[in-house]
């Protein structure tokens, strides 16, 4: 048995508990983990009756009220990040071959994110660092305090909510540094409770804005000239404003274009860095309190240098420009070709790391616009946010609704257009491959697959107990799908609960995965309010089926049988359909479930379109199955027919005027002479030939009879009787 079923009072249950008191369902490699959390509930509870006045003292780290009298240089620094590593976060600056990935700016400090830079630089102004640390520890111990409490009582789900918007409204004091981490952490459900990511949601990114006179002389320095010299024009305010930097109109001198310039908050860089490394430090300071009454296998200081990395790399806004371009460009090339979508072009020669100028863009966000042009726009949206995520592999870290117009001048009047391309992150192509795998198996209900797909997304570690897990997710994810029942079929909805399942599996979520739930759910709540019974996963079957269509591995040959076919390996007639449809964009309105892959539009392709893909090369994977199919197909159909024509024979005796068909006696069946085999009875050579249907065979025919029809564009009655 395992050690801590013997104390664990969920007997015959592995233990594994968390700060938001519930017990998990699997087996953890420590000790019993409820063990240690009793331990700790004990030692701290004489630690509450012993407490000396001036704080709380928790087992082996002290007292949290003089935490801001910690010395941060004894603090271990904890792994540091290698500069040049793989990174989620598009650093194009880095792909420059006269780029510098260690340059320091005029103050020492690093241009691109470097922990051990950073580190080396703070610690040479403790001054400024012990202000910094003894602000957020300010803070931050007594809510922490009032957390270890609520643990200690056994109340923190009682009072879990009260403390998330003390930890929200501790945020909004600390700054913007700590406002976007919060932002992100609230899309973390392998960190934080459902209550707590739904408070952190709503951490606004406020900020008041800095003087024009700082700013103009941010970009006279940048740029090496007087304002006057470059511009024609320059707006006496921003017009908009942000925790990293506002943005101006003005007018290019030498060209006359209008020009948006987005110019970088002064001392940015010096107040991130700072607050990046007080991170670091809170991490080594607070992860010893977590892991006393946690279980949680959350790599903190990974989850810290990812979030640290995009953030700093927003504030290159050479680096932004160069995503605009390379966006641009992808776009372009891929089959949704921008049609309706504009990206700002930057101005390069006028882009310096603090200051982005580029196109000016009049617009309209798209949360103000009326129903109906919400409902195209984010048609469009939805399109170019799946061909980044799937076909391009790079997609915009942050579309939230600031970042979305809808165009209302000049010649792009009536598109969208995209803006802000600081966060931009960049997937895999196995992971892009995995993540439509991972679909597919959802609406098969393939719970092994879905398994394998989240294992390869790092969703779930290799060593995963499959025969605990499927239960569970049959149990959350099963009401999604087609016959599930779920009242609702959002993306937020699906996310709450998969959220839940973070409470009986062990789960993590890679970093860029933080910001593709955050991307899809800002789209889809946009959609929302355009549509309120908008579907997002249906809409993008399409792109999942040309995904599958167009790469050619043995992988994906597997996939395109599970979408076609059903687990006693007949093709399904609807699904085929609505593959079809779904591979020249037609989908239909509603589904019946969150993924309905045998959903058929009402007003679909027609023959002409149908015949035309699948002579396309696009279509090279699916016509050896569709031949399999058609050759199965006609044996059914004129083993049909044949047996209904020698079944109406008696129908063809001579009629008598007023009294119907004369009777006849029974006649033998003729003798049919077949080579090889001499004569035959033209009953039984019949059944031989073409023997009767079985019930499954007629449903299977009865429904491909149904799908001929519908894509030949006639009733079925031509067909089908």
């Amino acid at each position: 048995m395992h050690p801590c079923l013997h104390s664990c009072p969920a007997r015959g249950l592995a233990c594994r508990y968390s700060f938001r008191s519930t017990c998990g369902l699997w087996h953890s490699s420590r000790s019993c983990l409820h063990s240690r959390r009793q331990a700790f509930r004990s030692a701290a509870a004489t630690a509450v009756l012993t407490k000396p006045q001036s704080g709380f003292t928790i087992p082996g780290v002290g007292d949290l009220s003089k935490l801001a009298n910690v010395d941060l240089s004894e603090v271990p620094d904890g792994r540091y990040r290698e500069v040049e590593a793989v990174s989620y976060v598009s650093r194009r600056r880095m792909d420059q071959a006269d780029f510098d990935p260690y340059e320091i700016d005029t103050d020492g400090l690093p241009l691109v994110y470097n922990e051990e830079r950073i580190a080396s630089f703070w610690k040479g102004k403790p001054g400024e660092l012990t202000s910094r640390w003894a602000r957020f520890a300010a803070v931050s111990a007594p809510w922490l305090t009032k957390l270890a409490y609520a643990v200690i009582q056994g109340k923190l789900e009682e009072r879990q909510d009260q403390l998330a918007r003390e930890a929200v409204n501790n945020m909004e004091k600390l700054g913007p540094t700590f406002i976007k981490l919060g932002q992100i952490l609230s899309i973390r459900p392998d960190v934080l409770p459902p209550s707590v990511m739904t408070e952190l949601s709503k951490l606004q990114d406020n900020m008041p804005t800095f003087p024009t006179t700082d700013a103009r002389a941010t970009v006279e320095r940048e740029l090496g000239q007087p304002i006057v010299a470059i511009f024609s024009e320059f707006s006496a305010r921003p017009v908009a404003a942000a925790s990293l930097a506002q943005v101006y109109r003005a007018r290019l001198r030498s060209s006359g274009q209008e020009v948006a310039v987005k110019v970088q908050r002064p001392g940015a860089l010096a107040t991130i860095s700072k607050d990046l490394y007080v991170m670091r430090r809170a991490v080594g300071v607070y992860e010893r309190i977590i892991r006393r009454f946690t279980a949680q296998d959350t790599d903190y200081q990974l989850l810290l240098s990812t979030f640290a990395e995009g953030l700093y790399t927003e504030m290159d806004f050479r680096n932004e420009a160069l995503n605009m371009e390379r966006m641009t460009m992808l776009m372009e090339q891929s089959e949704f070709g921008s049609r309706d979508v504009i990206i700002p072009k930057p101005v390069m020669e006028r882009t310096t790391r603090r200051v982005l100028v580029m196109d000016w863009v009049t617009g309209v966000k798209l949360t103000g616009l009326p129903p109906e042009e919400i409902r195209r726009l984010v048609a469009t949206g939805q399109e170019a946010f799946l061909t980044q995520l799937l076909e391009v592999g790079f997609f915009h870290g942050d579309p939230h609704p600031g970042n979305l117009l809808k165009v209302t001048e000049g010649p792009h009047a009536g598109k969208l257009a995209l803006l802000d391309f600081g966060l931009v992150a960049e997937i895999p192509e196995a992971d892009r491959e995995a993540m439509v795998s991972a679909t597919i198996h959802l609406a098969n209900r393939d719970w092994n697959g879905l398994i394998n797909d989240f294992i390869a997304l790092q969703f779930l570690p290799a060593s995963s107990d499959r025969g605990l897990i499927i239960p569970v997710m049959d149990k959350v994810l099963g009401p999604y799908l087609k016959g599930g029942g779920a009242k609702s079929l959002d993306f937020q909805s699906l996310s709450q609960d998969l959220i839940r399942t973070s409470m009986q599996i062990p789960f993590s979520v890679p970093p860029y995965m933080s910001l593709l739930a955050r991307s899809t759910a800002t789209l889809e709540g946009i959609a929302l309010m355009g549509d309120p019974n908008y579907q997002m996963v249906s809409q993008a079957y399409p792109f999942v089926v040309r995904k599958v269509l167009r790469n050619s591995t043995s992988g994906s040959a597997l996939l395109l049988r599970d979408l076609m076919y059903d687990s006693n390996g007949n093709v399904k007639p609807t699904r085929l359909s609505a593959l079809l449809n779904a591979a020249l964009g037609y989908v239909a309105d509603q589904t019946q479930g969150f993924i309905d892959f045998d959903a058929v539009p009402e007003d679909g392709a027609s023959i002409q379109d149908t015949i035309s893909f699948l002579l396309a090369p696009e279509a090279r994977q699916l016509r050896p199955l569709l031949v399999k199919e058609l050759v199965t197909g006609l044996d059914y159909y004129t083993r049909d027919r044949l047996q209904r024509a020698y079944n109406s024979l008696p129908s063809l005796a001579p009629r008598l005027p007023f009294l119907g068909p004369l009777p006849l006696p029974p006649l033998p069946s003729p003798p049919v002479f077949v080579p090889g085999l001499g004569f035959q009875p033209a009953e039984q050579l019949l059944q031989k030939l073409a023997p009767p249907l079985s019930q499954t065979e007629e449903v299977y025919l009865q429904s491909l009879l149904e799908v001929a029809s519908g894509l030949l564009g006639m009733k079925c009655v031509f067909l089908c009787t």
